[in-house]
């Protein structure tokens, strides 16, 4: 009798455990829901999130539409474009290609592919590593579209509209190694050296050597923007809802397409190390640091709180004090988020169909969620920004020697003028109206000039609304023998600085 009874109350006990736990299960899910109640819904596009614990989905539910129109809701078997989140499978490839004793990361660029800029006059050669930490120097091609006056994903730009603008190169934001400054143009260079080497395109080889041994089966990197591409999520608009979709025929930096269920699979590899092993990973996971030890910083988080770091291919900085490695993804309606707490074997995987704002993006998502499961791992929760305020603007600072002044508008009509960049082959005129100085150029809003002192302005929005890869930035003026003769242009993206002192030559 007392064993029977022994053996009732454990019975007991762990029916209330189980009970406890599914209750506590239910709780967390809840709070999960709760972060996109927003798009829970038959009316708006919305997200899709898997929540990774030791390599297995412990939640993923879809929130909102993937096709308004149809009536199609969004599942973790939706495909999404996922943007910039295939920078890490570009570097996986070249990693695997390493791996394999058929090219180094310290091999110069150029003995792969023809970059005229790669190969510098003090012998500083830009190498495949330098491209994929972001510390080559070479300059964002997604900018240098903007400012020749094509309007990201309402044109469709291509590969060769890509090269053409490497090849008419004439400066970098930095001499290799000297900087870090977040570039997309390295990763298209990068896939095509794994095309010339392997003699496949980077798509095939990423689906033969990455994605299939992962059981990755609904991931793809698509050549071409209009690809059929069955069970994926449209691209639109904030509302009113309108279709968004990239217009990229470009692989390297973007045209990853994937579930938060395949991302759950690859998320998994960083511990089971099936792909790449654990050197590629724990390379692929380092920040780049200078010839002294010092890390290069890439910029700041949201809150200005912690710095970020670029390994290859993979961001990483600290939330609430512990390590973190990720990356986003942006392009046109669609927004991507892959976190991982590197110390904690958790992850969240959310990738959404809607052009949300900076202040209200996956990543944001991701954090409330590993608020919810580890805040007791965590270290002090950082205060929140109000939903409504977006992150901070970075201003370039301001260049030394320059005094505040005022100027009349005679002075001001010195800077007046027809400036031309040989590297984009475009024409900006500065123009002189209602006492500021006004930047007028092909197929854009003209910009205004705020003067700051002497030769230094700035400016802001100095793109489309919609889609603009610099918020802000400064222009300075250059004075040889008491004549303007040019300006530098330097662009940021809120926090993230995209490029740095691109020449204009004026010509009239």
């Amino acid at each position: 009798m007392l064993r029977a009874l022994g053996m009732g109350l454990a019975f007991l006990l762990a029916s209330c455990l189980t009970g406890h736990a599914q209750r506590q299960g239910a709780s967390l899910s809840d709070r999960v829901d709760m972060v996109f109640k927003e798009f829970d819904n038959d009316n708006s596009p919305g997200c899709a999130v898997a929540v990774i614990q030791r390599g297995n989905v412990i939640y993923s539910r879809g929130y909102g539409m993937a096709d308004i129109d149809r009536g199609v809701k969004i599942t973790p078997t939706t495909v999404f474009h996922a943007a910039s989140l295939a920078k890490q499978f570009t570097a996986m490839s070249i990693m695997l290609l390493v791996q394999q004793r058929k090219l180094k990361l310290d091999d110069p660029v150029d003995n792969y592919i023809t970059v005229p800029i790669a190969k510098r006059p003090d012998g500083r050669h830009m190498t495949i590593g330098d491209m994929l930490r972001n510390i080559s120097g070479i300059r964002d091609q997604w900018v240098l579209v903007t400012l020749a006056g094509w309007h990201l994903y309402e044109d469709v730009i291509t590969q060769e509209h890509v090269l053409r603008l490497v090849s008419q190169m004439e400066s970098l934001d930095f001499e290799p190694r000297r900087d870090m400054l977040y570039s997309n143009t390295g990763f298209t260079l990068a896939g095509l050296i794994v095309e010339k080497v392997t003699g496949k395109s980077l798509s095939d080889f990423a689906s033969e050597n990455i994605f299939r041994p992962l059981g990755m089966t609904n991931t793809m990197i698509i050549k071409k923007h209009d690809d059929i591409v069955p069970n994926s999520a449209y691209g639109y608009t904030q509302e009113p809802f309108q279709l968004w979709m990239p217009m990229l025929d470009v692989t390297g930096p973007t045209n990853l397409l994937t579930t938060v269920e395949d991302l759950a699979r690859w998320d998994r590899n960083f511990d089971d190390k099936t792909v790449g092993g654990d050197a590629v990973l724990s390379q692929m996971q380092t920040e780049a640091t200078r010839s002294n030890g010092v890390k290069f910083l890439l910029g700041w988080d949201a809150d200005l709180r912690n710095p970020i770091y670029y390994g290859l291919g993979l961001m990483r900085t600290k939330y609430r004090d512990r390590e973190v490695v990720e990356h986003d993804g942006r392009d046109a309606g669609y927004r991507a988020h892959l976190m991982r707490f590197r110390n904690l074997n958790f992850a969240v995987a959310c990738l959404c169909n809607e052009a949300l704002p900076e202040e209200k993006l996956p990543g944001e998502f991701a954090r409330r969620i590993a608020d919810i499961y580890l805040d007791r791992q965590l270290g002090p929760a950082p205060p929140r920004r109000p939903a409504s305020s977006a992150p901070p603007h970075t201003t370039p600072p301001a260049p030394p020697h320059t005094t505040p002044t005022r100027r009349s508008l005679a002075d001001l009509a010195k800077f007046t003028g027809e400036y031309y960049s040989k590297e984009i082959d475009a024409t900006y005129n500065v123009v002189l109206r209602d006492s500021s100085l006004w930047i007028k150029r092909r197929n854009y809003d003209d910009t205004r000039l705020k003067l700051v002192a002497g030769r230094f302005f700035t400016i802001e929005e100095f793109a489309h609304a919609r889609a603009r890869p610099i918020t802000n930035g400064t222009v300075l003026f250059r004075l040889q023998k008491g004549k303007i003769t040019g300006f530098r242009l330097t662009g940021v993206r809120f926090s993230l600085r995209r490029i740095e002192k691109f020449p204009f030559e004026k010509r009239s």
